[in-house]
């Protein structure tokens, strides 16, 4: 036996995704909740972050977040999938979000990707892409 699961999962790779599940759900906690030291904490300090209006990295996020220009009233984040490819992961989801950038109020639904990388024994976000989806 090689210690791989029905789905050819090791052991550690379900620990992994267990791990960044964790990660993702204290992402958007903080995101809420303003909490901009446990968003450094999580995202590599060259994080990139791209979604329909803007594009910035992880220092331009932050201060948005600390300005007020960056407020996110709720954020729902259903059909998370994580896969693992060694040293790298990929989380996708769908969100619903409400939040306001620069006063704009913006809502709706929006398909994420986050990347995680690891190195020296700590997972962070890597980069962030963010689309506006429209249901039907």
């Amino acid at each position: 036996m090689s210690g791989e699961d029905e789905d050819g999962l090791s052991g550690s790779t379900i620990q992994i995704e267990q791990k960044l599940r964790r990660m993702n759900e204290e992402w958007v906690e903080a995101l809420i909740h303003k909490d901009t030291s446990t968003l450094n904490r999580l995202m590599d300090q060259r994080c990139l972050f791209t979604d329909a209006l803007t594009g910035d990295d992880k220092a331009q996020f932050i201060a948005d977040i600390e300005s007020g220009d960056l407020e996110v009233d709720s954020l729902a984040r259903d059909n998370v999938e994580v896969r693992v490819y060694g040293a790298t992961a990929v989380m996708t989801a769908l969100d619903t979000a409400d939040w306001k950038y620069k006063g704009r109020r913006i809502d709706g639904h929006y398909r994420t990707i986050h990347v995680y990388a690891e190195r020296r024994g700590v997972w962070q976000i890597v980069a962030i892409q963010a689309s506006h989806i429209e249901f039907k």
